[in-house]
C-alpha cells in the first residue's frame, strides 16, 4: 500500500471524503479539464452538492443503484460523484451497448434511474423487451430539444443540476458499494462487478504510487469514461493525488501527440491496442517533444517496448489486473522493464499464486497455470458478481478470486500472464499461447489488428488459426506473413489458417469474441498445407 493511502483510515477511502478533503486543502487548484472548461476542486464539489440535490427530489438514496450512459465530459464526472454523495451507486453504461445487451445491464442492475446524453434517448427506447425497474430517463440536452419518450419519467439534467438545498447528513463508508461495472460478456452475459468504495479507491492510490502522482502532475484521460481504468486509475488517482486530469472525447493514435502537448500532460495511459496505433504512426524527430515522462501501457509488445519509450522519451509501465482484483501486479519505476513480464506481486497488499487450474495446487516458479488473487486490506476487492450468486461463488471458490488467466512467475518473483486458459491451443502435445502468438503476428507491418484460435484438427488436436485485419490498400501475402513468423516464433505455434477479416468481432468493451471466430472453422480461410507451405521442426523434419 502507499505512502497515501497509510496516511488516511479506511473511513476516508471513499469519493465524498476525498473531494470535501481537497476542497478543503486546496479548494481553487484546477482539478477537471474539458475542452475549453475548467473546475477547481470546489467548483466540482459545489456542481456534486446541487446535482445530489436534484437526485435526491427523484428519490436517489443510500443503496439505489443509478445508470450513466454519456460521452467523456465534465458532467459525466459530476455525475458520478453526486450519485456517491449520496450514497448511491453508479453503473457506467458503455455508449456502444445496444438492444439485449442493453437490456441485460439495465435490468441486472436493477436501476430506477438512467442519466443519459440525449444521442442515447433512441437506443434505449429502442430496448425491445421490458424494463420493469426503470422509472426516470434523466436526459441531458447539449444539442438541442429533441422528442422525449413517454415510456418514463422524463427529467431534465440542466434543471436538476441547479437544485439549491441542504443535503441530507450521510455516513458513506469505504465498505459501501460505490459502482457496478459490467465486464465484457465474451461466453455469456456481461457480468456486473459490485465494487466497494476501498475498492475503487485502492486502484486510485495504486496509480499515485505506480507513477509518482504528485500535486503539480498532469494526467491526460483519453480512454472512454465507463471504463474502470479511466475512472478509478486516472480520473479518481488525480483526486486523491490532489492533481489536474486532462479530458478527451476519445482516443486518436494521429492526435494523441498533439493533446499530450496541449495538455501540458505529465502522465496517461494507453490500453490495449493503442500503443501499436500509436507506434504505427509515421515517425518524426519531434515525438519526444512534449512532458509526459511516465505512462500505463498495457499492453506493451516485447517487441516494441524497448524502441517505443525511446522514441517517445517516456516510461512505460505494465500492470496485470482486471476490474474484480483492482491491479495486484504492477511493474516499478525503480526497477528495470523486464520484457513480458507484467511486474512484481504488490506483496503488503494482495497474495498472488499460480495454481493448477483443476486441482487448484500451488505451482512453483516457472509452471504455468490459473492466476488466483486474494486481498490483504478488506474490501479491496469486488464483492460479487450482481444477481449472479452461482458466478460470485464458482470465482471465488477456495477462497480465492479465480481469474480465469493462464500464467506464470520466474525466479526472481516476475509475473508473466500467458493468455485466458479458454483460449489455450494444444497443438502436436504443446500448450500454444494464443496471446503470444498474436504479439507477433500483429508486429507485421501489413497487419493492423489479429486474434489467433483454435480449429479442430485430426484425433482431437488442434489448428491454429489467425485471422488478420489487413492495412487499407496493401496486397496482402499470407506467405509472407507466415514468413514472418517462422523467424520469431516456435515451429509448433506458426498458424496453418490465415483469415483476412474487414472486422473482428467485438463486444461493445472492444474485446474480441474469439469463440465466435472458432466456430466459424476453417471456412473461407487460406490454408497454407493447400500451397505447400512447408515448416520443419528444429530438427530439420517437415511439420505436417
Amino acid at each position: 500500500m502507499c505512502a497515501d493511502a497509510q496516511q488516511l483510515e479506511l473511513k476516508d477511502w471513499t469519493i465524498p471524503a476525498m473531494l470535501r478533503r481537497r476542497t478543503e486543502e486546496n479548494p481553487h487548484g484546477q482539478f477537471l479539464q474539458f475542452e475549453d472548461t475548467t473546475l477547481s476542486f470546489a467548483d466540482v464539489a459545489y456542481s456534486v452538492d446541487r446535482l445530489a440535490t436534484g437526485f435526491a427530489t427523484l428519490g436517489v438514496s443510500k443503496g439505489d443503484r443509478v445508470l450513466i450512459m454519456m460521452d467523456n465530459s465534465l458532467d459525466l464526472v459530476v455525475t458520478w460523484f453526486a450519485i456517491n454523495r449520496l450514497g448511491a451507486i453508479e453503473v457506467p453504461v458503455n455508449t456502444a451497448n445496444r438492444g439485449r445487451f442493453l437490456e441485460h445491464i439495465i435490468n441486472n442492475s436493477a436501476g430506477r434511474w438512467i442519466v443519459a446524453d440525449e444521442c442515447y434517448v433512441d437506443v434505449i427506447e429502442e430496448v425491445a423487451g421490458p424494463l420493469p425497474s426503470l422509472d426516470y430517463l434523466v436526459v441531458r440536452r447539449p444539442h438541442g430539444n429533441a422528442d422525449l419518450p413517454a415510456r418514463w419519467r422524463v427529467e431534465d439534467f440542466a434543471r436538476l443540476s441547479k437544485h439549491e438545498g441542504i443535503l441530507p447528513d450521510l455516513t458513506v463508508t469505504y465498505r459501501d458499494i460505490g459502482a457496478i461495472l459490467y465486464t465484457s460478456g465474451t461466453t455469456g452475459p456481461a457480468k456486473g462487478v459490485l465494487m466497494p468504495h476501498a475498492h475503487m479507491a485502492m486502484i486510485a492510490y495504486q496509480a499515485v504510487d505506480m507513477l509518482r502522482i504528485k500535486s503539480t502532475d498532469v494526467n491526460m484521460v483519453c480512454l472512454p469514461l465507463f471504463h474502470a481504468h479511466a475512472q478509478f486509475v486516472q480520473i479518481q488517482a488525480a483526486l486523491y493525488a490532489g492533481c489536474k486530469a486532462v479530458i478527451y472525447p476519445r482516443f486518436s493514435a494521429t492526435q494523441w501527440l498533439n493533446q499530450i502537448r496541449h495538455s501540458g500532460a505529465t502522465v496517461s495511459s494507453l490500453l490495449g491496442v493503442m500503443a501499436q496505433f500509436l507506434w504505427a504512426q509515421p515517425s518524426s524527430p519531434h515525438d519526444s517533444h512534449h512532458n509526459c515522462r511516465r505512462l500505463i501501457a498495457q499492453p506493451l509488445p516485447s517487441a516494441i517496448a524497448q524502441v517505443f519509450e525511446r522514441r517517445f522519451k517516456v516510461r512505460c509501465l505494465e500492470i496485470y489486473g482486471m476490474t474484480e482484483i483492482a491491479m495486484p501486479v504492477s511493474s516499478s519505476i525503480d526497477e528495470d522493464v523486464r520484457p513480458g513480464a507484467a511486474g512484481k506481486v504488490r506483496q503488503d497488499s494482495y497474495d498472488v499464486n499460480i495454481v493448477h487450474p483443476e486441482t487448484d495446487e500451488e505451482l512453483p516458479s516457472g509452471q504455468e497455470g490459473e492466476i488466483v488473487v486474494r486481498p490483504k486490506v478488506p474490501w479491496t476487492l469486488m464483492q460479487g458478481y450482481s444477481g449472479m450468486p452461482e458466478e460470485t461463488v464458482r470465482a471465488w471458490r477456495n477462497l480465492w478470486f479465480h481469474t480465469g488467466d493462464s500464467g506464470r512467475f520466474d525466479d526472481d518473483g516476475y509475473l508473466y500472464f500467458v493468455d485466458r486458459i479458454k483460449d489455450r491451443i494444444r497443438r502436436r502435445g504443446e500448450n500454444i499461447s494464443s496471446y503470444e502468438v498474436e504479439s507477433v503476428v500483429n508486429d507485421f507491418p501489413d497487419v493492423t489488428e489479429c486474434a489467433v484460435v483454435a480449429v479442430p484438427a485430426e484425433e482431437g488436436d488442434d489448428d491454429i488459426k489467425a485471422c488478420v485485419v489487413t492495412e487499407p490498400g496493401v496486397a496482402f501475402n499470407p506467405v509472407t506473413l507466415l514468413d514472418h513468423c517462422r523467424e520469431k516464433m516456435p515451429y509448433f505455434a506458426i498458424p496453418r489458417y490465415v483469415q483476412v477479416m474487414d472486422e473482428l468481432p467485438k463486444t461493445p468493451t472492444g474485446k474480441i469474441v474469439k469463440h465466435e471466430l472458432r466456430r466459424g472453422g476453417t471456412a473461407g480461410a487460406w490454408d497454407r498445407e493447400s500451397v505447400g507451405y512447408v515448416v520443419k521442426t528444429n530438427a530439420g523434419t517437415v511439420q505436417q
